[in-house]
């Protein structure tokens, strides 16, 4: 994937970001070229030209790409408890990985735990930093105030909840009916 500077790409690690150059540099006796990537925050990251792919840096979701991972967040889910530290773990490979879809998915299943008030440490900090990235990203693409796509995202993850607790009941009188 090549990007031209001036364009306006999403840095998993800082967001949306734009290319502000590509530099050469010679690391431990190997030169590489490395796009220079500056955020709004003043955060600026240089990534090897040939990780590009493997860092997860894309162009910014479209319009419909948007509106799917809105609608997205209101699928009902059910987290699945691991072993802590593995979770960990994949929570952030997830984070790290920038893909909207894959963070909208985590953000429902930490808003679901959140709201079961089975959230445990440091997964607090993880689901900000995913409704963070797709707030950012989502207010880019749609021009929008933040404050509006968080709302939108916010009322999102109410009406899965909504639906999953609703599904859970049914599935719960639907089993106490059934004969033994």
């Amino acid at each position: 994937m090549e990007f031209k500077i001036g364009d306006t790409v999403v840095e998993p690690s800082i967001g949306i970001c734009q290319v502000e150059g590509i530099r050469r540099m010679t690391v431990d006796a190997q030169t590489k070229e490395y796009y220079v990537f500056h955020a709004p925050n003043n955060t600026t990251v240089l990534v090897p030209r040939d990780q590009i792919v493997k860092r997860g840096v894309r162009k910014p979701m479209s319009k419909d790409e948007a509106k799917k991972v809105i609608a997205l967040l209101k699928v009902p889910t059910s987290p699945n408890r691991n072993d802590a530290r593995m979770q960990y773990t994949a929570y952030r490979e997830i984070i790290n990985s920038g893909d909207p879809s894959r963070i909208s998915k985590l953000l429902r299943d930490l808003y679901t735990l959140d709201q079961s008030n089975e959230l445990k440490g440091k997964e607090r900090e993880i689901m900000e930093q995913a409704r963070k990235f797709l707030v950012d990203e989502i207010t880019y693409i749609r021009a929008d105030a933040k404050n509006k796509t968080l709302d939108d995202i916010n009322d999102s993850l109410k009406q899965m909840y909504k639906k999953k607790v609703q599904k859970d009941r049914e599935a719960r009188k639907k089993n106490a009916a059934a004969p033994l």
